[in-house]
């Protein structure tokens, strides 16, 4: 109940987003978050296919304009998967995305991944090539602390649609340490993470 709640609320959200930007409430042009960054997390993956592991990934994001940032990550993966055979892999992914405010401290925030990943279950490997899409919004909750989610879709062995979020809280102008976590129909995630602002 609490999965289809967070789904229903994720899908409402992605929705309603585009409309709200098109009425942008304010004559805001730059809410002054950083798309310009390099990060490393940590993250628990929970799968519905009997798979627990732990993911360790850089990421970075660089803005081209005042609307659009690239995106890529580099990340590998330790586990258990069914009667206790061991999981390990990586996973490459890069793509693009977009932001725009709605108003004063809240941008609109849209992106689109290429993921390949390469996975080995005991004797057995597997490699696919997917993707990801997000949509949602970021939000300048208090100086310190910022605050994002919205809908996310994986089609990568088979296709996920979920909710995401994430915290943000400011250490210093430069440095950041971050929450997230997503919960979808196949799988459940969570982490933490260590960003620096270029």
């Amino acid at each position: 109940m609490f999965k289809k709640t967070l789904l229903v609320s994720g899908i409402a959200l992605a929705v309603a987003a585009p409309a709200m930007a098109e009425q942008r409430t304010s004559m805001v042009r730059d809410n002054g978050f950083s798309y310009t960054y390099g990060q490393l997390a940590y993250d628990r993956w929970d799968l519905d296919n009997d798979l627990d592991i732990d993911a360790l990934t850089a990421e970075g994001s660089f803005a081209l304009d005042e609307h659009i940032f690239l995106r890529g990550s580099l990340g590998f993966y330790d586990g258990d998967g069914p009667f206790r055979t061991d999981v390990d892999g990586h996973r490459l992914s890069g793509g693009m995305g977009f932001h725009t405010p709605l108003q004063r401290g809240l941008d609109f925030v849209t992106s689109a991944d290429i993921i390949y990943d390469e996975i080995d279950i005991g004797r057995r490997d597997d490699d696919e090539i997917g993707f990801e899409v997000r949509g949602g919004v970021r939000h300048a909750t208090t100086e310190q602390l910022e605050l994002s989610g919205g809908l996310t879709y994986m089609d990568l062995y088979d296709d996920d649609l979920g909710v995401y979020g994430q915290g943000l809280f400011k250490l210093t102008p430069v440095v950041d340490l971050g929450a997230r976590v997503i919960v979808g129909g196949d799988r459940d995630t969570y982490g933490v993470f260590g960003r620096y602002n270029f």
